[in-house]
């Protein structure tokens, strides 16, 4: 599990092993090579072996100037989860969140991958990042609202430990699975304190990703029967509270959002085909067909009949 590097990657090259590395290990980022000539460029990515730890993470450390994460770039992966980020050596400049944090050495801060994200550097910069699923931490911590992108001092008690926890996360090849596992949950033990929500705190809405992508696990499922919030939710990686409190603030629900779609696709294959109504409520989900019938006539206003009668 060690994160020593063996060699910095250099040049043209290099930076375009290094962004491939960087993206496998922590989802798409635009990077802008450091100001100078591009042949200046040294970086390297190095993950944590996840076979042997079952955690994953890297160590990142290039002289790019500005590494930037996009909403186009959040939903062109699959990438769901936060990550705890320790500033080794160099300075950073974070803005995430509508916030903006320094770091420096031994300095961390918690991040989410499923919102935008724009670091700074200046000169090279040496990070380790290790990803914390996001079922796992809203499990932990009972609560949607994290504090993101706040500097947790390496120079505070929480700081210090945390920082030496890491390291040996980093650093220690003889950790077993469980061992790892102990550590990190140690930590986040140790953060919770900072990164739980102050009673005046204000909500942060959940992620736009995360209600994209709970609409798509829907889609993927909108004919199965059986589907649940417990099923969507588990896909997403969110918690059920979390996926029930992410659809009211769009003022709707799981359930209402599910019967309006299938009610959709219902009224698109009334229209274009010749398929029974029966046949076509049965295979969008409905198990019942009187409450189809009487959900289709207070959404479309007629009856599911009447409605394929407009066909011109």
């Amino acid at each position: 599990m060690n994160l020593q590097h063996a060699n910095l990657f250099q040049g043209r090259e290099g930076f375009e092993v290094w962004h491939g590395d960087l993206a496998s290990s922590c989802g798409t980022f635009h990077v802008e090579p450091p100001a100078a000539p591009i042949n200046r460029f040294r970086g390297a990515v190095t993950a944590l072996d996840s076979q042997r730890s079952h955690i994953e993470g890297a160590r990142i450390t290039s002289n790019c100037s500005h590494v930037h994460r996009s909403l186009r770039d959040i939903r062109g992966d699959d990438k769901d989860f936060f990550y705890l980020v320790m500033q080794l050596s160099g300075e950073a400049l974070i803005r995430h969140c509508d916030q903006e944090t320094r770091l420096g050495r031994g300095d961390l801060v918690l991040l989410d991958v499923a919102r935008p994200s724009d670091f700074y550097f200046r000169g090279l910069s040496d990070q380790v990042s290790v990803i914390l699923p996001r079922a796992e931490v809203l499990q932990r911590f009972r609560e949607p609202r994290l504090r993101l992108n706040q500097r947790i001092d390496a120079r505070s008690a929480i700081g210090g430990m945390s920082a030496m926890l890491m390291s040996q996360l980093m650093d220690n090849r003889d950790l077993a699975s469980t061992e790892a596992e102990a550590v990190l949950d140690a930590i986040l033990a140790l953060l919770r304190p900072v990164l739980a929500p102050r009673q005046d705190a204000p909500l942060i809405a959940p992620p736009p990703a995360l209600m994209t992508k709970a609409k798509a696990v829907i889609e993927r499922h909108l004919a199965d029967e059986s589907l649940s919030p417990e099923r969507i939710a588990t896909a997403a990686g969110t918690s059920v509270r979390n996926l029930h409190r992410l659809f009211a603030q769009h003022e709707t629900s799981v359930g209402r959002y599910i019967l309006e779609r299938r009610l959709s696709r219902c009224a698109q294959a009334i229209l274009q085909s010749e398929v029974k109504i029966t046949h076509i409520a049965l295979s969008w989900g409905f198990k019942d067909l009187s409450h189809f019938s009487r959900a289709f006539k207070s959404a479309f206003g007629v009856s599911p009949s009447e409605y394929r009668g407009r066909r011109g």
